[in-house]
């Protein structure tokens, strides 16, 4: 239900992990680093992806090898050097092994930073086709839908983005669903505009950034009030999600070290072990290491447990303190981890995670 929503996070959090700061050399940046192929067929034999890379640093990026974790999984990729703002792939095939679920990854070995990336596919192989159950697991009386939470990734500000949910109708009577309340930004169209019994539809999501005024940043996450036939139905809990940022079209690698950036010294605090009710505090420290201020965007954190104080503003050159106050109350439990989303005006690095972790003993 909600695993769209945190692959947003769990890409967030990798990307932040593995760099911190916009530095110069070969710089490999991949558009996504997990692939879900799905549910498909055996006999529909082997599977094939391509992740597409960008080289955002200023020197050629060399791919010197690609390892799977596993025999079915055979990787290929780019072997030419690619220039500073050019792109590569890396495309991994999986052979099915059997009726099962898969999570396979690639380990790629580079020149670059990071220099060891790791890619991710996943996906189910069935023998027969797969029922409706399984392709709509979210029920609703007799509508049922592919996910309950519609995952739009980036957005840049100013821009737009259409995706959709993916409906049945298992009911006698046809279905006419509409959404009341929604924000400006967006609107969802049902297709068709009646579905009748058996049919399968669409709702068309898209999010306009334009009709905002730059009000929205980081992710945000809007429920949809829904109704069905004329009749509101609070029972049907459908929302989408977005990651909200600048928008850095008009930019090419060579003017990153022109505009702002950002280097976090200490991404990851451990507070060790507290017992439950402690208050834990703390600190990051953010540098602009750019040549025009470093707007802090947005930071939010996925726990109410969490505060966050940030500066909006760091002056090129200077460092600033981003400050996490954590209520370990009702937060028992080992090797606890707090991803704290930060968004800024950083085009080498415009998105940044920093983890809060420990163990809170009772």
């Amino acid at each position: 239900m909600k695993l769209r929503y945190f692959a947003i996070t769990g890409i967030i959090v990798l990307t932040s992990l593995m760099a911190t700061a916009q530095e110069k050399g070969a710089v490999i940046s991949f558009e996504k680093t997990v692939h879900d192929f799905g549910t498909f067929l055996h006999k529909d034999g082997a599977q094939a992806y391509r992740f597409i890379f960008t080289n955002t640093g200023t020197e050629p990026v060399i791919i010197q090898r690609v390892a799977s974790s596993c025999g079915c999984t055979a990787p290929s990729w780019s072997r030419e050097p690619i220039a500073p703002g050019g792109q590569g792939f890396v495309e991994a095939v999986y052979t099915p092994q059997g009726i099962v679920p898969f999570d396979k990854t690639v380990t790629v070995h580079s020149n670059a930073k990071p220099s060891q990336v790791v890619l991710r596919i996943k996906g189910r192989v069935v023998a027969e086709p797969p029922s409706i159950e399984t392709l709509y697991p979210e029920a609703y009386g007799n509508l049922r839908f592919n996910f309950q939470e519609l995952a739009l990734a980036r957005i840049a500000q100013g821009t737009e983005r259409i995706d959709s949910f993916k409906m049945v109708n298992t009911g006698d009577t046809p279905v006419k669903l509409t959404f009341s309340k929604l924000p400006k930004y967006l609107t969802v169209q049902q297709i068709p505009a009646e579905l009748k019994k058996d049919e399968t539809g669409v709702l068309l999501v898209k999010w306009d950034t334009k009709v905002t005024s730059s009000s929205l940043w980081g992710i945000v996450k809007t429920p949809l009030t829904a109704v069905v036939n004329g009749k509101a139905q609070p029972d049907l809990k459908l929302s989408v999600s977005a990651l909200i940022v600048d928008d850095f079209a008009h930019l090419n690698s060579a003017d990153y070290p022109n505009e702002a950036g950002i280097t976090i010294a200490n991404v990851v605090y451990n507070f060790d072990t507290v017992k439950s009710g402690t208050k834990v505090k703390a600190e990051y420290e953010v540098a602009n290491t750019g040549k025009k201020p470093l707007l802090i965007r947005h930071v939010s954190a996925e726990c109410s447990c969490i505060r966050v104080i940030a500066p909006t503003s760091i002056k090129p050159g200077a460092t600033a303190i981003v400050t996490v106050m954590l209520d370990t109350d009702k937060e028992e439990g080992v090797n606890k981890l707090y991803p704290i989303t930060l968004v800024s005006n950083a085009p080498a690095q415009s998105v940044s995670t920093l983890l809060l972790t420990g163990t809170v003993a009772k």
